[in-house]
């Protein structure tokens, strides 16, 4: 394999222009972890003016949540959230975890877990975009995708200094209730457990697969109140060791229907001392495109929760200077 980077084995395997859009596709080889047939796939959007002159903007990593994959941001047309954030002026990059999207599924998917994300995958993809930048990264991040940002901060395996700042953002109906949690546990958890693979078109709640151990580990810490994983990651606590700006975006029947850890308790928890929750009715300030075999792409509406994202993230401490920022105040709206 060719290689893109100074890191380890990368390849440029498609560069291409889309509407207003340059879009480069690059496959990471980590080697970091037992698995050496994992590869991660990163795209780069960024404005096809801008990138004629070699100008990049703010580097922002938007990361999918369970059975997804690129296309929940960016549409087949070039359109959607990712389209957004470029137009507003970011350098947007979109990870697909292993086995989604343009990530080939690895040897040894079925074992593929939280933990092997945390500690080895995002810290892989944060290093190549932080070398290829040459800029602080923002984050941008849904429900599980967003957990596991988080306790990569939280566990320090992701050095936060090399942070500007993170938006957390609850899915309308968290994955328990898509999973439909009692049919899930009673009737099909054992046989997904065999498998060790669980499909999420067969569920109907997805287009991607994900192995049961990424899955029966995350719904045990989304609705319980302690748990770490089996390898020993310690998930509670670890939002408290997280000192970059959070901005948490819920939404607002998160109470009445959602699990033990929502939008709400992660707010709680975090202790930076710059960080914002905003709840918001889904109907009103999403709405979304569905692709037959790529799942359901994010428009953003005006005055919804991407308008006040866009200015949060310009207007955070950190995002306006990321070495020497002062203490934030924090809000809640």
């Amino acid at each position: 394999m060719q290689s893109s980077s100074q890191l380890f084995p990368v390849q440029l395997v498609s560069a291409e222009v889309i509407g207003s859009l340059v879009e480069d596709i690059y496959l990471l080889k980590p080697n970091n972890c037992k698995d050496r047939t994992v590869e991660l796939a990163v795209t780069r959007l960024t404005k096809q003016s801008s990138a004629a002159l070699g100008i990049h903007g703010q580097p922002v990593i938007l990361l999918h949540g369970a059975f997804s994959n690129r296309r929940h941001w960016l549409s087949e047309e070039g359109e959607g959230v990712a389209d957004f954030l470029v137009e507003a002026g970011y350098d947007v990059w979109i990870p697909e975890m292993r086995g989604h999207g343009l990530s080939s599924v690895n040897q040894d998917f079925a074992n593929n877990s939280l933990d092997q994300t945390v500690e080895y995958d995002l810290p892989a993809i944060h290093k190549f975009v932080l070398e290829q930048t040459g800029k602080n990264v923002s984050y941008i991040a849904e429900e599980m995708g967003g957990f596991l940002v988080l306790g990569a901060l939280g566990l320090g395996v992701i050095d936060q200094k090399t942070i500007t700042n993170c938006v957390y953002i609850e899915e309308e109906k968290p994955l328990s209730l898509r999973l439909n949690t009692k049919i899930f546990a009673k009737n099909a958890l054992w046989r997904w457990r065999k498998q060790g693979v669980i499909s999420g078109q067969r569920l109907g709640i997805g287009t991607e697969n994900e192995s049961y151990l990424t899955i029966k580990a995350y719904l045990s810490w989304q609705n319980r109140l302690a748990f770490n994983t089996p390898s020993g990651l310690l998930l509670e606590g670890a939002l408290a060791n997280i000192d970059v700006p959070v901005m948490v975006v819920g939404t607002k029947s998160s109470d009445a229907i959602g699990p033990v850890k929502n939008a709400k308790w992660i707010y709680s928890q975090l202790t930076t001392t710059s960080k914002s929750i905003k709840m918001y009715d889904y109907s009103e300030s999403q709405t979304s495109r569905a692709y037959p075999n790529a799942g359901i792409t994010l428009f953003p509406n005006k005055g919804g929760c991407w308008d006040d994202i866009i200015l949060w993230l310009a207007n955070t401490p950190t995002a306006l200077d990321c070495t020497d920022a002062p203490d934030a105040i924090s809000t809640q709206g």
